[in-house]
């Protein structure tokens, strides 16, 4: 009994390889089953871009207005220091 289940498997696997369009169902199968799992990567990959480009972008506006801020201090110092130097200067002439 068992040799004729393993003969019949067989000779179905057989015929299942030999006939052409179940081989190209299979194959469509097949890359189905690889674009489905592209897809699904590709998507996941995507998302993790997006969180960085968000997170970066919240990081660069932050850091541009930091630096706005620090280049006006920067400028007043700038001009504090101008005009003592001028004071100086005026002073060592009289």
């Amino acid at each position: 009994m068992k040799v004729a289940v393993c003969i019949a498997s067989i000779a179905a696997a057989t015929s299942e390889a030999a006939n052409p369009i179940r081989r190209v169902v299979s194959l469509l199968q097949s890359m189905q089953t690889k674009i489905e799992a592209e897809g699904e990567k590709q998507d996941k990959l995507f998302a993790k871009f997006q969180c960085y480009c968000e997170s970066n972008t919240a990081k660069l506006a932050d850091s541009i207005s930091s630096a706005k801020s620090t280049l006006e201090s920067l400028s007043t110092d700038i001009e504090s220091a101008t005009q003592d130097r001028t004071q100086t200067g005026a002073d060592l002439a009289d």
